[in-house]
C-alpha cells in the first residue's frame, strides 16, 4: 500500500478543528481493508469520515482526519503520526508524520484581594495574576484611576508564569490624603498587559477601591476651621504691631486694664454673658486673657471687661438688655472679635434680653504665628524635603485622630497630620513661617534612599527660632544571613533587596564565613523584597519588614538546584513495558525519552528539567493507550503529587484485545477430543482475521490465538471439512484476553454391509469419489474394506459433497457401485451394497 499525508504541516487553533487528507492506494493484488490511527494525541480528540476503508487492488481513496485539541494546548511545533495498517496483515503498518504548528492564545485574569480596603495614606491589596493562555506569557501589572490622584506600587510589576500558573503580586496604592472632611473614594483598575495580549476591553481588569480617611475627623472640622481663620487674623495683627516692645507695653497697658475690670463695678441689669476661652494651637482653654463687652454702637470703649480665670472661663454678669460686642485679647494672642473676626466691623452681635443670659459661649483665640529656620546636615541633602506635622499624641489630636492602619503612630516617628512641606535647599537650609503658635510639632526630614529623621519641637506664642539642626543620614538598617543549597553554603550568589525606588545589591561571602551576606544601609522603616539567585540553582525571593534602626539577623535562604531528573517504571500487563516514548513538557520546553527495553524493562530517567516547574508527562507506544500525568516539580526537585521525582511509575494497557481457546469435536458417543486443521475466522465487518488451529504436537492440537484485535464487535466462525460450522458473536474491549473454546458436531460418515448372492463379501475394496471425478483419472476421496460380515465404514467425510462408492473384490475387479447420492454436512449415512461376483467361467 502506498500513503501520503496533506498537508505536511497544519496551523491550529486549540479549540478549533484542523483537518489532515490521508490518501490511501491498494498495491496488492488483492482486496483489502485498512485502518487509520492517529498516535502522540489523546483518541478522543481525533475523528475521521472513513477510519477503516475498503480497497479494491489498484484503488486510492481519500479520508480526512480531524483534529480538535482542547483548549489551552500548549503552544509550539507538535508531531502527529498518522498510522495505517493492513487488516488483513497487521504486520504491514505505514507511519507518516506531520506537524500541528499550535498557535498562541495569550490570555490572563487579574483577581484583586481585597476587593475595597479603608486606610490613610496607602492601601496595600494583594493580586493573584493568572496564565489562563497556553504559552509562557511576560506580564506587566498597570492600574489606573479615573481622577489620575493615585499612584501604584508592584511588587514585582513583572511576572512571567507558565500556562495554567498563577501568582501572587503585591499592589500598594497611594494619595494624597485629605485632611479634612469625609473619607475619599478612589476607585481604580488593575490590568495584565504583555507581548501578544490584546489591548483595551478583551482583557478583563480587576476592579478596586480605595476608601482614603482624612487626617482629621469631621468632629475636628470645625476646630481646624477657626484654626485656619484665627491664623489669617494672627498673621493679620503681626504685620500691624510695629514692634516687641509695643507689644510688650500694650501687653502691660492691659494687664492693668484686666487688674481694673476684675475690680470694676458691673452696670445695672439682669442679663449675663458667660463662656470660655480656647486656644486654637492646643485646644487647651486660655487662663488670664482679658474678655471686654462694647456697645454695638460703640466699639471704642468697653462698658464691661473681666479676665478668664485659671479654668479659661469669664461670666459677664448684671448687664441691661441691648446688642453687645465681645472682644478677647491677652498676652502672645491676637485680639479677637467674637466670633472669629479680627476687627469690630466684621464682628457679630450678641443680643440680650432682660432677665435673659447666653451660657457656654466658646472663644477662640490664636497666638502670633511662629516661625522656624535651621539646617540639615548629610552627605547629600539636595532633594531632600522637610515636612511639618501636628502629632496625633500631643493636644489638639491626641485621641481624636487614629493612626491609619498602615502607618506608624507618631512616637517620634512621623505620621501625624501634615501642616507645612518645604524643600531642603542645597546648602541645607531650610525656613518655615506661618506656623499656628503655641504649638507641638515634629520636623520630619526625609529622602528616597536615606534614613528619615524626626525631631519634635514645643514652639510659643509668636516664637522665632533660627537655630534648629537637623541630620539626613544613609539607611541605618541591615538585613544579615547566609545562602545554603543541598551540598552546603552557596558563595557568589547573588542577593538584590528592593523597597520602592532603594534598590541595594551584594553577593554571598567566598571566604570565610562561606555563604553569608550582609545588606548595608538600608532606610528604615521599609519593607524589602529579596532577590535571591546563583549559577546552577533556581531563584528564591523572600519579603523582610525593617523598623526604625533595626538590623535584622538570621534571615537564612536554601536555594534548589535549577534542573532536576524526573524518573520511574513503565508496566503492561504486569510486566515492564519497553520502548515507550516518554515526553515530558511544560510548554515551553519538551524533552523526551523512551523507557529500557532491557533489565530492568520498562524503567526511564529524564535528566534536565527546568525546576521549579509544572510539566505533562505524556506515555506512548503504537500498541498501547497513550497515558498522560500532571507532575509539579519544587524548587528541591520534589515531586509535589508523587512520592518521588524518580518514581513515577504508570500501568499502560494494550490498545488492543486477543482471542485464543482449543477446539474440540464429537466423535461418536466418546467425549470431544481436539482437532486440528481447524478454519477460524475472526470478522468485524470491515475486515477478517483467518487462522488454522494446530495440529501438532500432540499438546497443542485444536489451538488457536488472534491477537491485535481492535475493540469491537466480531462473528467467530469455526470451520471444518465434514461437519457443520459454528459460528458466535464476541465483543471485546481494549486489552481484554477473551477465551473460546468452540464443540465441533461429529463429521460426516458412510457405513454398511456389501453382499452377493453368496452372502457377505468379505475383504472387498470399498471405495468412495466424488461424484463428478468418478470415471476419470482422480483418486479416489476415501477408501477401506469391508470385514468377514461384509460390513465397512468410512469415517470424516467433507461434505456436503454428491459422491459414488465403488466395490472392487479382492483380486481388484470391480464388483458394483452405488447410485450418486449427496451427503450433508455431518450426516451419518447407511449405503447396504448387493453386488454380482462373475464366475471365472465367464458366469455371473
Amino acid at each position: 500500500m502506498h500513503v501520503d499525508i496533506a498537508p505536511r504541516r497544519v496551523a491550529a487553533v486549540p479549540g478549533a478543528p484542523s483537518e489532515f487528507l490521508v490518501t490511501i492506494t491498494n498495491t496488492t493484488e488483492v482486496i483489502s481493508g485498512y485502518s487509520l490511527r492517529a498516535l502522540g494525541v489523546d483518541p478522543e480528540w481525533v475523528t475521521c469520515d472513513a477510519p477503516e476503508p475498503r480497497l479494491f487492488p489498484g484503488e486510492s481513496t481519500t479520508a480526512q482526519l480531524t483534529l480538535r485539541l482542547p483548549d489551552r494546548s500548549p503552544a509550539g511545533d507538535r508531531a502527529v503520526a498518522i498510522q495505517v495498517t493492513d487488516l488483513g496483515d497487521p504486520s504491514r503498518t505505514i507511519v507518516e508524520e506531520a506537524i500541528v504548528e499550535v498557535a498562541a492564545a495569550p490570555h490572563a485574569r487579574v483577581d484583586l484581594d481585597p476587593a475595597t480596603v479603608t486606610a490613610g495614606r496607602s492601601a496595600g491589596y494583594s493580586c493573584t495574576v493568572s496564565n489562563e493562555g497556553n504559552t509562557v506569557q511576560l506580564l506587566r501589572l498597570e492600574a489606573t484611576d479615573p481622577e489620575d490622584r493615585t499612584s501604584f506600587d508592584f511588587q514585582p510589576r513583572e511576572v512571567r508564569l507558565g500556562p495554567g500558573a498563577s501568582t501572587t503580586v503585591d499592589l500598594t496604592a497611594k494619595a494624597r490624603r485629605p485632611f479634612l472632611g469625609d473619607a475619599a473614594l478612589r476607585p481604580f483598575t488593575v490590568r495584565a498587559t504583555g507581548p501578544g495580549i490584546p489591548e483595551g476591553s478583551n482583557v478583563p481588569a480587576a476592579a478596586g477601591m480605595f476608601v482614603q480617611r482624612p487626617r482629621l475627623s469631621r468632629a475636628a472640622l470645625g476646630l481646624i476651621g477657626l484654626i485656619a481663620a484665627i491664623t489669617v487674623f494672627a498673621t493679620i495683627i503681626t504685620i500691624a504691631l510695629s514692634s516687641i516692645v509695643q507689644q510688650s507695653a500694650a501687653d502691660r497697658d492691659l494687664a492693668l486694664q484686666v487688674a481694673q475690670a476684675r475690680e470694676q463695678e458691673p452696670e445695672t441689669g439682669r442679663s449675663d454673658v458667660s463662656g470660655s476661652v480656647i486656644e486654637i494651637g492646643t485646644g487647651a482653654t486660655a487662663p488670664g486673657v482679658s474678655v471686654e463687652l462694647f456697645p454695638a454702637d460703640d466699639a471704642s470703649t468697653p462698658m464691661l471687661s473681666t479676665a478668664t480665670d485659671d479654668e479659661g472661663q469669664f461670666s459677664l454678669i448684671q448687664l441691661p438688655a441691648g446688642e453687645f460686642l465681645l472682644r478677647v485679647r491677652g498676652a502672645g494672642f491676637a485680639e479677637v472679635w467674637y466670633p472669629t473676626a479680627a476687627t469690630a466691623a466684621d464682628a457679630t452681635p450678641l443680643t440680650l434680653d432682660e432677665g435673659g443670659s447666653i451660657d457656654d459661649l466658646t472663644v477662640v483665640v490664636g497666638g502670633v504665628p511662629a516661625q522656624i529656620a535651621g539646617t540639615v546636615s548629610g552627605d547629600d541633602v539636595s532633594g531632600a524635603s522637610l515636612r511639618v506635622e501636628l502629632p496625633l499624641d500631643e493636644e489638639p489630636l491626641d485621641g481624636g485622630v487614629e493612626p491609619a492602619t498602615d502607618e506608624t503612630a507618631a512616637d517620634g516617628t512621623g505620621g501625624g497630620a501634615l501642616v507645612r512641606s518645604v524643600p531642603i535647599s542645597e546648602d541645607g537650609t531650610f525656613e518655615v513661617a506661618d506656623l499656628p503658635s503655641p504649638g507641638v510639632y515634629d520636623l520630619v526630614v526625609s529622602k528616597p534612599g536615606f534614613a528619615t529623621s524626626i525631631q519634635r519641637i514645643d514652639l510659643s506664642a509668636g516664637e522665632r527660632r533660627d537655630d534648629i539642626a537637623l541630620n539626613l543620614a544613609l539607611g541605618d538598617g541591615s538585613i544579615t544571613g547566609t545562602i545554603d543549597g543541598p551540598d552546603g553554603p552557596i558563595s557568589g550568589a547573588a542577593i538584590v533587596a528592593t523597597s520602592g525606588e532603594t534598590r541595594v545589591e551584594t553577593v554571598s561571602l567566598t571566604e570565610g564565613e562561606t555563604g553569608g551576606f550582609v545588606l548595608r544601609d538600608l532606610p528604615t522603616p521599609g519593607t524589602y523584597t529579596i532577590a535571591v539567585s546563583a549559577d546552577g540553582y533556581a531563584s528564591a525571593s523572600l519579603t523582610v519588614s525593617l523598623t526604625p534602626g533595626q538590623q535584622f539577623t538570621g534571615v537564612d535562604v536554601v536555594l534548589g538546584p535549577d534542573q532536576g531528573t524526573l524518573g520511574g517504571t513503565v508496566t503492561l500487563d504486569g510486566g515492564g513495558a519497553g520502548g515507550v516514548l516518554i515526553t515530558v513538557s511544560d510548554g515551553a520546553t519538551t524533552l523526551q525519552t523512551v523507557s529500557r527495553s532491557t533489565q530492568p524493562t520498562g524503567a526511564w530517567e529524564l535528566a534536565g528539567v527546568p525546576l521549579p516547574g509544572d510539566y505533562t508527562v505524556t506515555f506512548a507506544r503504537q500498541d498501547v493507550e497513550s497515558r498522560v500525568l500532571s507532575v509539579s516539580v519544587d524548587a528541591f526537585g520534589v515531586a509535589t503529587s508523587h512520592t518521588s521525582a524518580t518514581s513515577i511509575d504508570v500501568a499502560l494497557r494494550s490498545a488492543t484485545a486477543s482471542l485464543s481457546g482449543q477446539v474440540r469435536q464429537t466423535r461418536g458417543d466418546g467425549p470431544a477430543q481436539p482437532v486440528g486443521n481447524v478454519v477460524v475466522t475472526v470478522s468485524s465487518g470491515a475486515a477478517d482475521r483467518v487462522v488454522t488451529t494446530a495440529s501438532v504436537p500432540a499438546a497443542e492440537v485444536g489451538h488457536y490465538r488472534i491477537d491485535n484485535l481492535p475493540p469491537g464487535t466480531y462473528t467467530v466462525t469455526f470451520t471444518r471439512s465434514g461437519t457443520r460450522p459454528t459460528s458466535e458473536i464476541i465483543e471485546l474491549d481494549a486489552a481484554q484476553h477473551r477465551t473460546l473454546d468452540p464443540v465441533l458436531v461429529a463429521p460426516a460418515r458412510i457405513e454398511g454391509t456389501v453382499t452377493t448372492d453368496d452372502g457377505p463379501l468379505a475383504d472387498g475394496s470399498v471405495s468412495l469419489y466424488r461424484a463428478n471425478e468418478y470415471g476419470t483419472s482422480a483418486a479416489p476421496v476415501a477408501r477401506t474394506s469391508t470385514d468377514g460380515s461384509g460390513r465397512y465404514v468410512i469415517e470424516n467425510i467433507a461434505a456436503p459433497e454428491n459422491y459414488v462408492v465403488e466395490v472392487r473384490t479382492s483380486t481388484g475387479s470391480i464388483a458394483g457401485t452405488s447410485p450418486p447420492f449427496t451427503l450433508e454436512a455431518s450426516e451419518d449415512r447407511t449405503l447396504d451394497i448387493s453386488v454380482t461376483i462373475e464366475s471365472e467361467a465367464g458366469g455371473s
